[in-house]
């Protein structure tokens, strides 16, 4: 009887088993196959679209989806969307995968690249209007696809931005580095700290001629994404050429040639005002580049006398801008050094009296009392030079040493100086 039993419980386990495996498994001439469910989620993550079989090691063949009023803009393997679904995936397990869809709504609106780029100053972030150079094309058969080819350098940064009417920059339509398709490190577009968090500039880290692909979603900014290829070797940038001029109403605005400091972007020049006064501004005849006050609206005016005047530039956005003020002073000799201030060129400037050397005969002459204050505290002595300046500035041909140029290193105490400018020698007695 406990046999009987035993027999007719093996028997129920085994009706069970054959049961259960039925439901996972598929006879293909004769042999079990078995198949695992692929399950199609709206994007919200919940939804299901469809469900579909898939035999074991296949790869799954995407159903006809719809919603209406949208396309369907990818497939994700995570509700975030972030990660692409690969289709030629072998699918060997239960799987999900997450639809993202896009407004079929056609998208009319004009995106235009504004940034920091080298190779085109005159973008300037869309500051200068029109910019319809900079506006991105309509890719033909692909739709709300836009495009544009540009020359990008390392250290350039930009967005893409709708532009409105009167070219106005909507800054709630714009593209930053949340939408880029790569946020890979070593992409060649990457963004700030956070690539997710909105506003951040796009930056690019390698030179290069790309193309700009913007897919955009005329309903939803954030389903929007920007991705790129790279067509080959960026254009060589254009040196900038300089030929800095006085443009002055009392050189009748036809311009006096300033010197650059040697490797410095700084230019100099000295000139006479007459009587009833003047008025300049510096230009770079090369580019027609002008320089003045009151963010270069306004020449700078001057009463009689005779002056230095100093321009420093600085490259920013790609193009050469003022940096600081346009300095203008009547020069004149200093001793300059460790000595008063201790600011060297910098103390060459009127209100440094104490150090400012007096004409006599031809000869420019001061006496001076050096301290213990003065002492250079490496060298333990008085460094000095004479030097020829304004405004705290000093041409790099206007510093007067000993017979090798260098600087003087005296002890404290009382000293006549003296230069002869015909010759560029200094004595000290």
């Amino acid at each position: 009887m406990k046999k009987n039993i035993i027999n007719v419980m093996l028997i129920c386990l085994v009706a069970v088993t054959m049961i259960f495996a039925s439901a996972c498994t598929n006879k293909t001439n004769n042999v079990d196959t078995v198949t695992f469910k692929v399950t199609f989620y709206d994007g919200d993550g919940k939804t299901v679209l469809k469900e579909v079989n898939v035999n074991n090691g296949d790869t799954v063949t995407i159903p006809e989806l719809t919603k209406d009023g949208y396309l369907i803009e990818g497939y994700y393997a995570t509700p975030a969307l972030m990660v692409p679904f690969d289709k030629d995936m072998p699918i060997i397990q239960d799987t999900s995968v997450f639809v993202a869809w896009q407004s079929s709504i056609q998208d009319t609106r004009k995106w235009m690249l504004a940034g920091s780029l080298r190779g085109y100053p005159e973008n300037a972030w869309g500051k200068i209007w029109p910019q319809d150079n900079f506006l991105l094309k309509s890719a033909d058969g692909e739709f709300n696809t836009f495009f544009i080819d540009v020359n990008l350098y390392k250290g350039d940064a930009f967005k893409i931005a709708v532009i409105g009417e009167g070219y106005n920059w909507d800054t709630k339509n714009s593209i930053d580095a949340s939408h880029l398709a790569d946020k890979s490190k070593g992409s060649a577009l990457q963004g700030g700290e956070n690539l997710f968090s909105s506003g951040a500039n796009i930056e690019v880290k390698e030179d290069g001629k790309y193309r700009l692909i913007l897919k955009t979603d005329a309903e939803t900014l954030s389903l929007s994404t920007l991705s790129y290829e790279k067509l080959g070797e960026a254009d060589k940038l254009n040196e900038i050429v300089y030929d800095m001029k006085l443009w002055a109403s009392f050189n009748d605005w036809k311009g006096q040639d300033m010197i650059r400091n040697g490797d410095d972007f700084v230019w100099y020049a000295e000139a006479d005002v007459p009587e009833n006064g003047g008025e300049f501004g510096i230009k770079n005849v090369a580019t027609e580049d002008w320089y003045s006050s009151e963010h270069n609206t306004k020449n700078i005016k001057l009463d009689k006398g005779h002056y230095m005047f100093f321009i420093e530039l600085e490259i920013v956005d790609g193009k050469p801008v003022m940096k600081g003020d346009i300095l203008v002073e009547e020069p004149a000799y200093y001793i300059v050094g460790s000595c008063g201030n201790g600011g060297w060129a910098k103390d060459a400037n009127v209100k440094n009296t104490n150090y400012k050397m007096e004409e006599k005969n031809g000869l420019y002459e001061k006496t001076v009392t050096f301290t213990n204050e003065d002492v250079d505290k490496n060298t333990n002595k008085v460094g000095f030079k004479v030097a020829y300046g304004a405004a705290g500035k000093v041409p790099n041909d206007k510093w007067f040493g000993d017979t090798n140029k260098s600087n003087f290193n005296v002890d404290v105490g009382t000293y006549t100086i003296t230069l002869d400018p015909k010759t560029g020698i200094v004595t000290v007695k």
